[in-house]
């Protein structure tokens, strides 16, 4: 009854946003440039008094050309003085007005740093999510009709010496949500402060595991969608039990320690009191593990509709493994271009993972790829980009960043009316060079794919270093070793990323041929290394809900020692 009345109101909302986010999100999209040129104009208005704004003359620019002359580049370290004076003065050197919290970057290729966000800034952000909901709502029938497991990052991971919190805008959303629409969540908000990785994961499984009529995932990083694939095939006896009796006693095991700042014993007992025992669905699920051996996505919600992750970039390897998981009516949805930084798209087509940038929300330039990396800066607007092609990624923000460097490489993958769609291809670091021969993250992920593909395998993860003092590269894989034995695909795999590297870049081919490049090496790791190797970039600053794999990289830039994990 509940469900049914939540439904009809999830209906009227949707009428809603359809008039107020939808239409004049569709309609800006006929004139992407003049929407884009009175989003500058606002912003260098509103920011023209900040030590920012006098210093570059923001009140006498009155044209994108006049901004470009204006303003150079800025990278993080730029920008830094004026968020630090901000922060320990209070004065307006970046931002109109001073941040409400700031969101820790994932720290993918760099230590973390801190981004300013005001409270327009969690208006545009609650905004971009409504319009992607209507668009999930009209383009999957049933998709909002169950209960919905988010998985987020905590919405406070800190504060810093002035008392300003730091930590996720997903999280602060996901807690901020009214009552009525948090009842459609089946993860309680207090699940993602546990700070132990293992005992949060088993909790998110157990309170999703007990609800058979989920019809929609989100979270942005597949790894966390493979974590739960593991747990509930691994954990499933125990999962099931505390799901007949009631009771958490991983948790329980955990709150005889001393509580933390996040995990609080108020947390634990919210945590403790929201699990209810469901005799009837322990049933199903030990049938379900009689009849099949194990628990899978498919078997266990059967109303599963969608799961809307990330797709593009370093992530697209996993999502096979993934949907290996699912039935055919379950369909895996882009959830979008996001960072720590800015939004980049909204996917507005979600039945062909197709986002529009965020043009009423961030200004953007645009460099293609071979450009910028041969220092030649030609930058284009919103209306010059062309399908088929990649950038380097330009944005200035409405929270302070002004044309800001993130080291993003996109492309423009279709047209949604007059504006170009854009989807992550990866970061601009993952490009390696030994011999000349300019090898790009993007490469390896074909390679791989195809690997995956004519060899049969389930490759579970993978990551490449380049050795320039051996000339040669080093590819570590985790196979699913209960189908595969160690050494058995070794040549092969050598043979497949061999070839499919060299039909991809003519430079590897050349440098293979002349022998300057050795041949790759293959070592297979063992199971649960990657899982391993996640918890360790954790532990070293990265953000888990934005954990995002650079495959290939310069093994100095590594400090994981993979080969203690090899077989």
């Amino acid at each position: 009854m509940l469900n049914a009345l939540l439904n009809l109101l999830m209906s009227f909302r949707m009428l809603i946003m359809k008039y107020r986010l939808w239409n004049p999100v569709i309609l800006q999209t006929h004139k992407p440039l003049e929407t884009q040129n009175r989003l500058l104009d606002k912003i260098l208005a509103e920011n023209k008094n900040t030590h920012f704004g006098q210093e570059h003359n923001f009140e006498k620019i009155s044209s994108y050309q006049e901004f470009r002359q204006a303003v150079g580049i800025q990278s993080y370290e730029e920008l830094r003085p004026y968020i630090d004076k901000q922060e320990d003065e209070g004065e307006t050197y970046l931002n109109r007005e001073q941040p409400v919290m700031y969101a820790q970057t994932s720290g993918t290729t760099d230590t973390p740093k801190y981004v300013p966000i005001l409270e327009d800034t969690i208006s545009d952000y609650k905004r971009s999510q409504k319009i992607f909901s209507y668009a999930l709502y009209t383009s999957i029938p049933g998709v909002y009709d169950g209960k919905i497991m988010g998985i987020v990052s905590p919405a406070v991971e800190g504060n810093l010496e002035t008392g300003t919190p730091f930590g996720s805008m997903s999280g602060l959303i996901y807690k901020s949500m009214p009552s009525i629409v948090r009842s459609k969540y089946v993860v309680p908000a207090e699940v993602f402060e546990i700070e132990d990785y293992e005992l949060k994961y088993y909790l998110i499984s157990a309170f999703a595991l007990a609800d058979e009529n989920i019809t929609l995932i989100g979270t942005a990083n597949p790894t966390s969608i493979l974590k739960i694939i593991k747990l509930i095939k691994t954990e499933g006896d125990q999962l099931i039990r505390d799901i007949k009796n009631g009771t958490l006693e991983k948790l329980l095991s955990s709150a005889k320690e001393v509580p933390t700042e996040r995990q609080t014993d108020d947390a634990i007992e919210q945590i403790l009191a929201s699990f209810k025992s469901n005799p009837a669905r322990a049933r199903l699920l030990e049938r379900i593990q009689s009849e099949k051996g194990h628990l899978t996505f498919a078997d266990v919600w059967p109303n599963l509709k969608a799961i809307a992750t990330w797709t593009n970039g370093s992530c697209r390897v996993l999502i096979p493994s993934i949907q290996n998981q699912l039935s055919s009516s379950t369909r895996i949805v882009e959830l979008g271009y996001l960072s720590s930084e800015f939004r980049g798209n909204i996917t507005l087509d979600v039945l062909n993972n197709q986002g529009i940038p965020t043009i009423d929300e961030n200004f953007f330039e645009f460099v293609e790829q071979e450009e910028w990396e041969s220092e030649q800066h030609n930058f284009l607007t919103i209306d010059q980009i062309e399908e088929g092609k990649q950038y380097y990624i330009f944005a200035t923000t409405q929270n302070g960043l002004y044309r800001y460097f993130i080291n993003d490489i996109i492309e423009v993958n279709g047209r949604f009316n007059n504006t170009p769609t854009i989807r992550f291809v990866q970061k601009g670091k993952g490009v390696t060079n030994i011999t000349g021969e300019k090898l790009y993250e993007n490469h390896l992920i074909e390679a791989i794919g195809e690997v995956k593909q004519n060899l049969g395998l389930d490759i579970q993860f993978f990551i490449m270093f380049a050795m320039p003092d051996n000339l040669q590269y080093h590819l570590y894989v985790e196979l699913d070793f209960a189908e595969v034995q160690n050494d058995d695909y070794q040549p092969e795999i050598v043979k497949e990323v061999e070839e499919s590297l060299c039909k991809l870049n003519i430079e590897y081919k050349s440098k293979r041929e002349s022998q300057r490049l050795q041949p790759v090496k293959v070592t297979f790791l063992a199971e649960g290394t990657s899982e391993a190797y996640k918890r360790d970039c954790i532990e070293n600053g990265q953000r888990e809900a934005q954990f995002k794999i650079v495959h290939l990289q310069y093994e100095k830039d590594c400090s994981f020692d993979f080969d203690q994990q090899s077989l």
